[in-house]
């Protein structure tokens, strides 16, 4: 109760008499106001949280009687114990409107208390009165409270979550199961169980935003279509993806999507999906051929199964600095002058292959005349030294493309 100028009025003897006779029934009131909670919340029913929700109904009740007792108005600092029950209602999942919805129903109930005494007692009508704005600033003070530490105690449920996800993914990566209690916890909520089939998916992200954060940007919307745990790693996106019911293909369908969703932003993304796996041993195998099926994209913002590679596309893929060694300088310096130019050339060669060295065809599928055709691979030959009518040429030429064109310039 304040006065016209935001000073406390005392409250008289009958206003603490109330006070009074409210806290010496708190375990009736706590259990009656849990007892509605739990009617009226589906969420709270699911927890198994009674006795906490009691203890943290009955701290509540505890500020409103003791600063009427006091003589004073309710403060933030009253309200330090709701840390801990905000990060059990988060750990439960329970809902930021639903702990506030909590905190409503239960102050309701105490006012019902509050009335029964008030027509239980003769002439204690202005006292009830007198107490309602007490009340509300209760309500207002523990509301507050309440928000504030519920949203830290998300955030750090968040950083945990992260942080035991990624010790997940590096025990894998070990070629350890997660052995420690709350990983294999994470694990299990994330639908990956050992020897069940999963896939891992690599994504690169870009933005043209300068404030954007791409890696965070593409998990987000990932997580809308995949279950599973998505990891940023050294400057990737990890996803360890359960297949449960899922085919590889409606998989990769649901990956497409969130691309297709991802490009409507500023964020750009470039996926893999390696083959599927049924044991996490081959956990660190999966992540080479998500990487390797990312890399076949040259950044283009597309999604790659690795299952859809050719075994050429993955040698060249995996090339060592040995393999790279070995291509010719005289070959080297024609891919990155045709790289340069346009790539004319290397296409003619590519289109040459794909309909097996016939080159009526394959000016057919570039749309050139045959004429044209054949000079380009004349000159392809002038310049490389190789004979394009032997087999064993062709494809020590088509290797030495695939490994300079993928060489960083």
């Amino acid at each position: 109760m304040t006065t016209a100028h935001g000073a406390m009025r005392p409250f008289d003897d009958a206003a603490i008499d109330l006070a009074k006779w409210v806290h010496d029934r708190h375990p009736e009131i706590a259990r009656a106001a849990t007892d509605a909670i739990w009617a009226e919340l589906p969420s709270y029913r699911a927890t198994g949280l009674y006795d906490d929700v009691v203890a943290h109904v009955t701290a509540v009740f505890g500020v409103f009687t003791t600063s009427v007792i006091e003589q004073r108005n309710p403060r933030l600092d009253d309200f330090a114990f709701t840390s801990g029950h905000a990060s059990e209602r988060v750990a439960h999942g329970i809902s930021l409107i639903d702990f506030l919805h909590a905190f409503r129903i239960g102050q309701i109930v105490l006012w019902s208390y509050v009335l029964e005494f008030v027509r239980s007692t003769e002439g204690q009508q202005e006292t009830a009165l007198s107490l309602v704005e007490h009340l509300m600033r209760t309500i207002e003070a523990g509301c507050s409270a309440a928000a504030t530490t519920y949203l830290q105690a998300q955030q750090y449920l968040v950083a945990d979550q992260e942080r035991i996800a990624l010790d997940c993914l590096e025990d894998l990566l070990a070629g350890n199961v997660p052995a420690v209690p709350v990983r294999l916890e994470a694990m299990r909520r994330a639908g990956l169980a050992d020897g069940a089939g999963f896939v891992v998916i690599v994504c690169r992200a870009g933005s043209e935003a300068d404030d954007a954060d791409p890696i965070l940007d593409a998990r987000r919307v990932l997580s809308r279509h995949l279950s599973g745990m998505l990891v940023p790693w050294r400057q990737e996106l990890v996803g360890l993806v359960p297949l449960e019911r899922l085919s590889p293909g409606a998989l990769s369908q649901k990956v497409a999507r969130a691309a297709t969703e991802l490009g409507t932003t500023r964020t750009t993304a470039s996926i893999g999906i390696s083959s599927t796996h049924l044991g996490f041993d081959q956990t660190a195998e999966a992540l080479l051929e998500a990487q390797v099926a990312c890399d076949h994209l040259g950044g283009r913002r597309e999604v790659q199964i690795f299952d859809d590679l050719s075994p050429l596309d993955y040698l060249v893929r995996r090339a060592d600095p040995t393999a790279r060694r070995l291509v010719e300088p005289q070959l080297r310096a024609f891919i990155a002058e045709d790289l340069s130019a346009g790539a004319i050339y290397i296409e003619t060669l590519t289109a040459y292959v794909a309909h097996d060295m016939n080159a009526k065809e394959a000016a057919s599928a570039l749309q050139i005349h045959v004429n044209t055709m054949y000079y380009r691979l004349g000159r392809i030959a002038e310049r490389t030294g190789k004979d394009l009518r032997r087999v064993e040429d062709v494809v020590n030429l088509l290797l030495a493309v695939r490994i300079a064109s993928t060489e960083p310039r």
